[in-house]
């Protein structure tokens, strides 16, 4: 586990760079997975259970909540997770929740032009190939969590990561403006993130060399390395799930659990059956 230093002196910065939305200089940057965060976000859609079936090996895309802005100067993190081997067993657990869901939420898709980022002489500009991508507009949040992690005493959708500036700084970013993202932006998760910081372990994956990076460049996937569970949220209403409002499904190498709020921040476990699973 990487060494901690002290979140609360970097707490009040925390709560200012909460409010502030698009700096008036181009050097925000735009955060994956930063080493210290508890999970690795990504998207449930067709293409990705498409791809599970094709290798032992799977990677997956770390994907941004919708409501953060992007920025052209440059990203910190990693954009993609490989899981050596993963069991049989989680992928068809993964298809029985994307078709329970799609039964409440059927699939809408776009046809969008392909583009790639190419960078000019001061900027990164996206340039269209000529050819056209289908894009699933509504796939569900999936978030890989260590397996301990305990979803009755800590807050879901809060990343725990009190080395987020030391991280963004070790990708080439200036301190004086580098941004700390969230999935919850209301003060009180950010209050419950600074508290419970400490005790919340990482995500046990292996790291590779870190180095400066540009938007054009993928470097290459963290690999797990801890057991997981994931948690597959029906919605991106994260705030509903940080104050535990809505149910989630979660997958293991076990099975799956559907979770339904149980009043007092708490979370109620009920078994799964793809024939009578409960309806988000």
């Amino acid at each position: 586990m990487a060494k901690r230093t002290s979140f609360r002196f970097l707490f009040p910065g925390i709560i200012a760079l909460l409010f502030w939305q698009v700096p008036f200089v181009g050097n925000a940057n735009n955060n994956f997975f930063l080493p210290g965060d508890a999970f690795f976000h990504t998207a449930l859609t067709q293409d990705v259970l498409q791809a599970l079936e094709k290798t032992q090996n799977p990677i997956f895309r770390y994907q941004r909540p919708s409501h953060l802005d992007s920025f052209f100067c440059g990203v910190a993190g990693f954009e993609q997770l490989e899981v050596k081997e993963m069991p049989p067993a989680i992928k068809a657990s993964l298809v029985s929740v994307y078709r329970e869901l799609r039964e409440s939420q059927p699939l809408r898709i776009e046809l969008v032009p392909e583009v790639k980022l190419v960078q000019e002489d001061l900027e990164t500009v996206e340039v269209k190939t000529g050819k056209m991508l289908r894009r699933e507009l509504n796939g569900f949040s999936m978030f890989f969590y260590n397996a301990d992690f305990a979803v009755n005493r800590y807050r879901l959708a809060l990343k725990y990561n009190e080395t987020w500036l030391e991280e963004v700084v070790s990708f080439g970013h200036s301190r004086e403006f580098a941004r700390c993202e969230f999935f919850v932006r209301e003060e009180k998760a950010i209050m419950s993130a600074w508290r419970d910081a400490q005790q919340v372990k990482p995500l046990g994956v292996l790291v590779p060399p870190i180095q400066k990076r540009s938007s054009t460049k993928l470097l290459p996937p963290i690999t797990l390395t801890s057991k997981i569970r994931i948690l597959v949220f029906p919605t991106t209403e994260f705030l509903s799930y940080y104050e535990c409002k809505q149910g989630f499904y979660e997958v293991t190498a076990a099975g799956i659990q559907w979770y339904q709020p149980r009043g007092n921040g708490k979370w109620e476990p009920v078994s799964f059956e793809p024939e009578d699973a409960p309806v988000p």
